[in-house]
């Protein structure tokens, strides 16, 4: 009954609580804030085909380029029909053939009244792309936040997005990621000139403004949902630079009001009673919980350059099929048995502690991956797999070991074997490890889901290797452990 006294023992029994306790709640059909999630290859979800209004691009691109002509070469310019009139009476002789071009532009007329400017297709092309790219990051981003793991983004053509979700439908999805969510701040403005109303339909309330902007949802660093006397707010912080001009706003205009404006929406004006230095500051309004939150993730994740529309909706079915993942784990039942039957033949009973050490192993794997909430994939799976492959690695490398300690008459064979093969199995996981983690890092889609399931793969390996193989080892007799021939 000495084995009663060994600590790694009490240690097998509380990973066994561990495991049961966060594996079971994903046979149970009530949620749980705590259940492995699978992706699209196995069980299918929601696919969203996503369009950035290429107009309303062109527009800012438009405006963009005025910015330039009047900031850089100190010529006005207004915008006619998609494209630019520069009118004469100004210095033209810098507007040569170099500086249109280097602008994306081309001249479609000249005349004695001033010239007309096009964007160049082949630029206009170009900028499009890079700003789909731009906003599949912001989408990426918003839906990351939101919970959903392993989701499939992709650009597709020139300014669409395919976007594809495992799982259940999220009701906030839609409003999450078509919503352009520019945030401007302007300072009250009672004249008439360069000035701008704003409504906000809810509350009646309407504010005059300068129309440019004094600031922008760009300098925003980090938002989130809180509470200010039980009633929901999103609070906001800029970056350094964000909260010098926001520091140089409210101080040169205490007394007066600012508008906060979503979309060209007011959400609110308060009224600025001192200088605000801390570069942060609350949204408050009719919010709910829901939407208080939805906002926070959208100026979190940056507003989008353009207007998005869903223009396709559908449900896609697992990639792998049913039929699919239904082979995978019958293969993987054959191949634990499979090397369950050689281990005992070679091994005799160290060869059964395999087993145990394996069924543990993935046990606390599974458990691990429950707790994190994480979503297994087809790469996952093979990462699962490679953790069995890795395990079964390191039992033979301490069977082996020890099995040379008898034939070499060891003092202790048992101990000293374990402990120098552990030593050898520490590093050569650790490496891996580190690698997995790097992919983790700089990867995404599958390659986290694959590097996801290796890192606690690892870290399962090592804990049942030192916990659980050790005390069949440590239990069982020199006669009966099969090793001393």
């Amino acid at each position: 009954m000495t084995f009663l006294k060994q600590w790694r023992l009490w240690l097998s029994f509380l990973l066994l609580g561990f495991c049961f306790y966060f594996i079971q709640p994903n046979f149970n059909s009530k949620n749980s804030d705590f259940k492995i999630n699978f992706g699209l290859d196995i069980q299918g979800g929601y696919s969203y085909l996503l369009e950035l209004n290429e107009n309303e691009f062109k527009q800012n691109l438009l405006i963009k380029t005025i910015q330039v002509l009047e900031n850089s070469y100190s010529l006005k310019s207004e915008i006619f029909e998609d494209q630019i009139y520069v009118p004469s009476g100004q210095n033209l002789e810098d507007l040569n053939n170099m500086v249109v071009q280097s602008l994306g532009l081309d001249v479609v007329d000249r005349s004695d009244d001033g010239i007309y400017l096009g964007i160049l297709e082949q630029s206009f092309n170009q900028s499009l792309s890079e700003m789909t790219l731009n906003a599949v990051e912001i989408v990426r981003s918003r839906v990351d936040f939101l919970g959903n793991k392993e989701l499939s983004i992709q650009k597709v053509g020139l300014n669409k997005i395919l976007l594809e979700i495992p799982g259940d439908l999220d009701n906030n999805i839609k409003d999450v990621i078509s919503k352009t969510a520019k945030l401007t701040l302007h300072i009250e403005k009672t004249t008439l000139v360069n000035s701008k109303v704003f409504f906000n339909e809810e509350t009646g309330e309407e504010v005059r403004v300068q129309e440019i902007p004094n600031l922008t949802g760009d300098y925003i660093q980090d938002a989130s949902l809180q509470y200010n006397q039980n009633e929901p707010v999103v609070a906001f912080s800029f970056n350094k630079e964000g909260s010098d001009l926001f520091a140089k706003m409210t101080s040169e205009n205490v007394g007066s009001r600012f508008a906060i404006v979503l979309d060209g929406g007011l959400i609110t004006a308060p009224v600025i009673r001192e200088a605000i230095t801390g570069g942060s500051g609350q949204i408050s309004g009719n919010f709910t919980n829901e939407s208080a939150n939805n906002l926070a993730i959208i100026l979190k994740s940056g507003s989008l350059p353009t207007e998005i529309k869903i223009i396709q909706e559908k449900q896609v079915g697992p990639t792998l099929g049913r039929e699919g993942v239904q082979k995978g784990i019958y293969a993987s039942l054959i191949a634990l048995i499979a090397i369950t039957l050689f281990m005992i033949a070679y091994y005799k009973v160290s060869g059964l502690f395999t087993t145990l050490t394996i069924v543990s192993c993935l046990g606390l794997l599974f458990a691990f991956m429950t707790l994190l909430n994480t979503t297994l994939t087809l790469p996952g799976v093979i990462g699962i797999v490679l953790t069995i492959g890795m395990c079964v690695d390191a039992n033979v490398l301490v069977f082996e070991r020890i099995r040379e300690n008898f034939k070499n008459s060891t003092e202790n064979p048992k101990h000293e074997g374990f402990n120098s093969a552990f030593i050898t199995i520490l590093d050569s996981n650790l490496t891996t490890l580190f690698a997995a983690i790097f992919l983790f890092a700089f990867g995404f889609g599958p390659i986290r889901g694959f590097s996801i399931s290796l890192i606690i793969g690892i870290i399962s390996s090592l804990i049942v290797t030192y916990v659980v193989l050790k005390f069949f080892i440590n239990i069982t007799s020199e006669k009966y452990l099969g090793l001393n021939k």
